[in-house]
């Protein structure tokens, strides 16, 4: 069973709810960080409620580690990233709702994403 198979069946979960229906699913991407070390990355884009894998390494055993990226649409471009695990821990205050392997992060503000970024 593939990512997106997985995907539709955590959908079946929740497929009454059009908050698991319309929240953007990020695209996986194979990305460097700042030292060029090779990474997965998702992206948290500003203003859209985004639905992020728990642990993504499961679907990407190959990957060696992930980043989220934080993109904002008001400067159009990336803002900053932080490694996976620790912006998840981050965002847990924005968390909208969960099943076993995806979390729901509401949309965030320019500020607010700046603010995780921060720290």
């Amino acid at each position: 069973m593939g990512i997106f198979d997985r995907r539709k069946e955590a959908d079946k979960e929740k497929a009454g709810s059009p908050l698991w229906v319309n929240a953007y699913v990020p695209s996986y991407n194979f990305d460097s960080d700042k030292n060029g070390n090779p990474a997965g990355s998702f992206t948290l884009n500003e203003g859209v409620a985004t639905r992020l894998l728990k642990k993504p390494n499961e679907f990407y055993p190959e990957t060696p580690r992930f980043l989220l990226l934080f993109l904002s649409t008001t400067d159009k471009k990336i803002i900053g990233m932080l490694p996976y695990d620790k912006a998840l821990k981050a965002l847990e205050p924005y968390q909208l709702d969960e099943t076993k392997e995806e979390v729901i992060i509401r949309p965030l503000s320019y500020s607010e994403l700046t603010g995780v970024l921060k720290g």
